[in-house]
């Protein structure tokens, strides 16, 4: 008799920590998708026909560009980053189309150029863009 009790022992898996595991991490990711949908920048690339060809100019009043040194030029003007935000604010008051072009040298850090672009939209930019400057 005491044989059979031995070999009798735990014949099934408990599944309710399996499961309340799960609940969790689709609680968590149910909460943390809108955060991220939110915080994205969207970025379009330019079309194949427009990419390279350099007939159509594109009448852009303010661009931004930012230096290996830290400095930032608004329309290839210096600007101080105090006074920054108030000159693009005054920039994009006096644009029609409310378009921002910010380009940056190789050796800028990205976050700087994220930072920025967000700054351009609090401003009252309508549409971004990236470019990378002709040497």
């Amino acid at each position: 008799m005491q044989i059979d009790q031995q070999e009798s022992g735990l014949t099934e898996i408990n599944l309710t920590s399996l499961i309340d595991v799960a609940l969790v991490l689709v609680v968590i990711f149910m909460v943390m998708t809108p955060m991220i949908m939110q915080s994205q920048i969207m970025v379009s690339a330019p079309k194949v026909g427009t990419a390279g060809g350099g007939e159509k100019q594109i009448n852009v009043r303010t661009e931004i560009h930012l230096t290996k040194a830290g400095a930032i030029l608004l329309n290839d003007e210096p600007v101080t980053p105090q006074a920054f935000h108030e000159s693009l604010r005054r920039q994009l008051s006096q644009s029609k189309n409310k378009l921002v072009v910010v380009s940056a040298d190789e050796q800028v850090v990205h976050d700087r150029v994220v930072a920025l672009l967000d700054a351009a939209r609090q401003a009252g930019a309508k549409e971004l863009s990236i470019v990378k400057r002709r040497l």
